[in-house]
Formats: C-alpha cells, structure tokens, sequence
C-alpha cells in the first residue's frame, strides 16, 4: 500500500500480486472424460455412518459459508490491511508474514476492521481474488471470513495500491470491474470496499466538473452499491496529495479525490476517510507544509478536514467523526513513524472525537510485537 513510496518498502510482496493474475487453464475435455471413466472403475464403498453424539451434546455443525453484512461500527475503530502475501518469507518484515484473516491476534491486538489487500485486476477491469505467487498464501474462504466477523471484524476489500490499480480512462473498464468483483464481494461476505487507488486519477482542473477518471471511479461505487445490500460500507485511503494537496492547485493528482470524498460524505455514504499521513511532507488548508511523523502535522490536516477545504468556492468537509487518520504501524512500513507516545498526543488531542485510526499494516505490526495495535486499543478503550 499505499503509494510510490511504499512500493520501495514492500517490493516483491506486492508485485506476486500482479504475476498472480495468470489463471490455470482448464483441462481438455478429453482429460475430463480419462478422469471419469478412472473414476467409474473405482468400487465406492458403502458409506459409513457417522456416530450419533451424546445425550445433551450438540451435534457438529459445519463453519459457515455465508454470515450477515455487517453494517458502519459504532464505537471507535482500529483499521488494518491485511497482506494477501508473505512479507516474512520475502524478507521485508519477518518474523510475521502472512496469516489467514481469521488469525485471533488481530482481534487480540484490537483491529476490529480488516482491508483485505488487494484483488488483482486485469487490464480490461477484471477482478481475480486468488491465492497469492508465496507458497504459504491463500485467500481466505467464505467460511474463515465468517469466523472472522464473529470475532469481531468488519471486513472492507480494498482496491488499489500502489501496484494494483486500475485504468479508469476507460468506461468499459469500470462496468467489467463492477460485473466481476460483485460475486466475489457476495461470495466472500465482505462488508464493503475502501478505494484506496493511487494511479491514473486526476481531475478536471474545475472542482464542478469530473474528469473521465473520476466519473469511472464514482460510476465503479455507484455501480457496487445498487448491486449490494443497504448498508454495504465505503472507506477511502488516498495520499494527501490527493485530499489536501489540493489547496496549492486543483487538477492532475492535487486534490483529485476531494469531489468523490465530498459526494459520499455529504450523502451519507462514506463511513470514514482513512487518508495516508505517511508520504513524506504534507500540506495543509492553506498550503503550508508539514512533517510526517508529526503532532503539528497531524493535527494540521485533521482540522484542516473538520473545518473544510474550499476549492474554487466549494467546501469540502469531512467531521471529526469521520475520519480515521492513517499511519505506519511500524519503522519500515512508511515514512514518518510515530512512537507509541507520540501517537497517544496525537489522538488525546481531540479528545476522543476521532472515530479511529488505520494503520499500514496489521502484518507489519505483528512483525514487530503488535506495538501500534495495543496502543491504540489502549487509548481508544476497548
């Protein structure tokens, strides 16, 4: 995730994402008709019946494949992305490399929702969830996502990256993206998407009127939500570039989220922005520059959100209770790491206002003794 600068850290984790696109090819039909006569010359045994449990003992049931859409939490938030690849057994953050979504340490070390990273997705807007290119990855199964909602987890699939985007140049591609990543989304019981995409956005230059890009990305929400339950949840990732760098000028990258975050935020739509305060300096609403890694910094683009960002006289706002400020859970996995303390001056600062925090990512911090995850469970409460 998320940005060019996090693709230096991860490196070959992200990139098995994209050789993983490659589907095995389906077997001739003459090899399909071998394997049922091998099959018909095979004696099936009569089957065996399975004992009858004890008096007053429940009789197994089968984990489930399909479990209710969990709806926006209530109470406070610990976002994590969850790695569809090995960032032990790659080098770039052992010991802990990838584990299935249903770990209990997550939970444990409080992330109550769970970004699953990411979907690859073809050029003509195809989206696979497939096992990872690392011997050890899989995705999870329908049944493991359910055990991990009973825990605990909402789960988001997010988009994106910053080697996994999609063309959005294209309208043909956004509907073939729709058509294809609704099933998955049902099939797996996840609870929404987070739009983390980081290549091929830009805007018009006129805040008023979208550029071809950003009216696929919206057409793309548009088109997932009318196709999934009331109540299927949207977050958003995007650098600040994307957000507030559109303060110094509006068009290309600077600011070209901030006519969808304004669309979903003032229709209800979007339960949180979880903007990247990891990519390096950032500026604030009047162009000033801060720090990553900073309380000043932190602070500055929070309220800069709270208070709204006026681009070219339209306000877009995004409440406290709304966002869900991004950083690195560790030293490696983003520039401008905060220690557990300066975290705790960032977030008491407003006084429990916020509705959480997100972090790149939860596989990074259980690499280096789930630090990040306890703290914020710690001042959040929980």
């Amino acid at each position: 995730m998320p940005g060019p600068r996090i693709t230096r850290v991860l490196g070959a984790g992200l990139v098995t994402l994209l050789a993983a696109a490659a589907l095995a090819a389906p077997a001739t039909p003459a090899a399909a008709e071998g394997a049922k006569r091998t099959r018909a010359a095979v004696p099936v045994p009569a089957p065996v019946p399975a004992p009858a449990p004890d008096a007053g003992e429940p009789a197994p049931t089968a984990a489930a494949d399909t479990c209710a859409l969990k709806t926006r939490p209530a109470g406070k938030v610990l976002q994590g992305y969850w790695e569809n690849w090995d960032g032990a057994a790659n080098g770039v953050h052992p010991p802990f490399g990838w584990a299935p979504i249903d770990d209990p340490r997550f939970a444990a070390h409080g992330y109550n929702v769970i970004n699953a990273a990411f979907p690859v997705i073809r050029s003509d807007g195809t989206v696979l969830w497939e096992d990872g290119m690392d011997n050890t990855v899989r995705v999870s199964t329908p049944a493991e996502m359910c055990r991990a909602k009973a825990g605990g987890a909402t789960i988001l699939m997010s988009i994106g990256g910053a080697a996994a985007g999609i063309d959005l140049s294209r309208r043909a591609v956004a509907d073939r993206f729709i058509e294809t990543v609704v099933p998955i989304l049902k099939k797996y019981n996840f609870d929404g998407i987070d739009i983390d995409i980081e290549t091929g956005l830009v805007g018009s230059g006129s805040i008023g009127t979208l550029s071809p890009s950003q009216a696929n990305l919206v057409h793309i929400i548009d088109g997932v939500f009318a196709r999934m339950p009331a109540g299927f949840g949207l977050t958003m990732a995007p650098e600040t570039a994307y957000v507030t760098g559109g303060s110094v000028a509006y068009g290309s990258i600077w600011g070209a989220y901030l006519p969808i975050v304004k669309k979903y935020a003032d229709n209800g739509r979007l339960w949180w922005l979880n903007m990247q305060y990891y990519n390096g300096s950032m500026y604030g609403c009047s162009g000033d520059s801060y720090s990553a890694g900073t309380v000043a910094g932190f602070v500055a683009q929070t309220d800069c959100l709270n208070r709204g960002l006026v681009i070219q006289g339209t306000t877009v706002r995004v409440p406290y209770d709304k966002q869900v400020p991004g950083l690195p859970a560790q030293p490696g996995a983003g520039g401008g790491h905060m220690t557990p303390s300066v975290v705790a001056q960032a977030w008491n600062h407003y006084g429990g206002a916020l509705k959480g925090l997100m972090t790149w990512s939860a596989n990074w911090d259980g690499s280096k003794g789930w630090t990040f995850g306890d703290n914020v469970k710690a001042l959040q409460g929980r």
